[in-house]
């Protein structure tokens, strides 16, 4: 790349993430200011901090050792002084992705305390006021928070030692974290490496790593992409060290179609021509194909944006949904994604952080169950085959009838019984109500006080069933301001009685309304493929009106 191209992007760069902060400090007079004063707040306290640098004159310096099994662990910490404020490193090569310089978008979910926190790899000198001094050290979804006080003197330095055990080992139990939506360079070797700091931090141990172009149009080359990923894709691009893995993928983008995350692909895709303004051609449809021979999967991004997501579906063009974003489920939300499922389709949904477009990085995450090795081919293929759960930290491990999520519980037809256990413990945010739900309908719920609201909640329920259907469970609790926060969702359990399909004429009239709508937005506009595309979107329309005879 030559020295131009290195500036524009840089530039290009700099102004979508200074477009991201301009937006949600825009939107702010439009929510509830409440919840944003709270990601600042440390719970039990009125104190909105900030980012401070302390005065020589008056600070002290900690000296911070967090190790775990005696070995520095890579972590997020808060060093949080007296008057309410957050100080950090003033020499750490992992600054530029503190909270108060990248991710943090403001409007956006999780609403719950983050403080303003920096990385580290475990050691690092905080100058910090004279007085004593929280350090709280956070490390992803399975360890609990670990909060210390020490007292600082002026011109002391004060060793403060914090070790950390993770509370809940999934992996031991076959689930791997994992966050299909990361926005991060992979120019060099440092930057692969600071990559690999990062989700060590927050013990995310399978990141894909996306460039992804312009809305307005498309050439395949990594020249053009924003998030330069010059490591190779798919299989070629993957580094590990120890637990942790990154790959690199792509963010197919435009407006009319939505955007889509392309993972595990050998190489961009090609899209049909060495040039495309992609809001008119190709279909997502026809880059999924492309992809899928590459070795890859495509999820559409942000819920789809309630876009072509509902003409590919019906032609299982593409492999599922990124549902669970900023806490909350985007795009065709949980109720459409309830009528894909009630139609008969078998169309997993993730979670996903979009970093560092969210408030932090791995802020929604997907847990994937693996019975063959943890490697990037079987994660992605398991995540395509719905075994997993989707997250903001509630750890949510459940079966129906011993089967897991993506499974199918075959029965022949009549009356049967489905035992139903449930297993959750959230560590970061307490949760409310967990709900069993079938064919999308809230079946059963349970309360929760106390300490069960964040420690272990082992449940069973027995339901009845009569046709075939599906299960999931969803956990969840608004923040203090009434905000999104905690939230998880299972994949579907399938039950298939005598081997009918699961056939709900509701909900294909209801995709139907949807599909036609989009075929309305495309029939309005002029361009030269329009034909093309309206033939694409036609097929799926004769694919759902197929699906609505076979009901009668």
């Amino acid at each position: 790349m030559n020295s131009l191209s290195k500036l524009n992007t840089a530039v290009l760069t700099a102004l979508i993430l200074l477009a991201a902060a301009w937006w949600g400090r825009s939107a702010l007079s439009d929510i509830d200011t409440l919840g944003e004063a709270e990601i600042h707040q440390i719970p039990g306290t009125r104190k909105t901090g900030k980012p401070a640098k302390a005065s020589l004159q008056s600070s002290g310096r900690i000296q911070l050792s967090v190790t775990e099994a005696g070995r520095p662990v890579f972590c997020r910490v808060n060093v949080v002084g007296a008057d309410g404020n957050y100080y950090e490193p003033a020499d750490n090569p992992l600054a530029p992705w503190s909270l108060s310089r990248l991710g943090n978008r403001q409007g956006k979910g999780p609403f719950r305390y983050y403080g303003w926190f920096f990385y580290c790899d475990g050691q690092c000198e905080v100058v910090a006021p004279a007085s004593e001094t929280r350090i709280e050290v956070w490390k992803g979804f399975e360890y609990r928070p670990v909060v210390v006080k020490a007292e600082v003197a002026v011109g002391q330095s004060t060793a403060v030692d914090v070790p950390l055990k993770r509370t809940v080992d999934l992996a031991a139990e076959g689930w791997y974290s994992g966050d299909t939506h990361i926005h991060l360079d992979r120019r060099s070797e440092e930057e692969d490496q600071r990559a690999l700091d990062l989700l060590a931090a927050e013990d995310i141990r399978f990141g894909h790593i996306l460039c992804m172009n312009d809305t307005r149009s498309y050439r395949p080359v990594m020249d053009q992409q924003i998030w330069h990923q010059l490591n190779g894709m798919g299989k070629k691009s993957v580094r590990r060290r120890g637990a942790y893995q990154i790959s690199s993928g792509q963010e197919y983008r435009c407006g009319t179609f939505g955007h889509i995350c392309l993972i595990g692909g050998s190489r961009l895709v090609d899209a049909d021509g060495l040039k495309t303004d992609p809001n008119n051609w190709p279909p997502f449809g026809m880059v999924a194909d492309e992809l899928h021979g590459l070795g890859g999967f495509a999820f559409h991004a942000h819920g789809g944006y309630s876009k072509e997501i509902y003409i590919d579906f019906a032609q299982r063009a593409t492999n599922g949904v990124e549902l669970l974003q900023f806490a909350e489920y985007r795009g065709i939300s949980l109720e459409g994604w309830y009528h894909i499922l009630n139609a008969g389709y078998h169309f997993p949904a993730v979670g996903a952080s979009d970093y560092p477009y969210c408030r932090a990085l791995g802020d929604c995450r997907t847990y994937v169950h693996l019975t063959t090795a943890p490697t990037f081919e079987n994660w992605n293929a398991a995540a395509a085959a719905g075994r997993s759960f989707f997250t903001t930290g509630p750890l949510l491990r459940v079966t129906v009838n011993d089967k897991l999520p993506g499974d199918t519980v075959a029965l022949p037809d009549g009356e049967h019984e489905l035992s139903v256990r449930v297993r959750m413990q959230s560590l970061l945010s307490p949760v409310d109500e967990i709900q069993i739900i079938v064919g999308g309908e809230i079946i059963s719920r349970k309360q929760l006080e106390g300490a069960q609201r964040t420690d272990p909640v082992d449940w069973t329920e027995t339901l009845k069933v009569q046709d075939s259907t599906w299960v999931a469970v969803r956990a969840f609790s608004k923040s203090a301001s009434g905000r999104e926060d905690s939230e998880a969702h299972t994949n579907p359990v399938y039950v298939s009685l005598g081997e009918r399909p699961v056939r709900n004429e509701a909900s294909i009239l209801w995709l139907l309304d949807k599909v036609d709508e989009r075929i309305a937005f495309q029939r309005s506009r002029e361009f030269p493929q329009r034909e093309q595309v309206l033939n694409y979107f036609q097929a799926s329309r004769d694919a759902l009106t197929k699906l609505l005879k076979s009901t009668d």
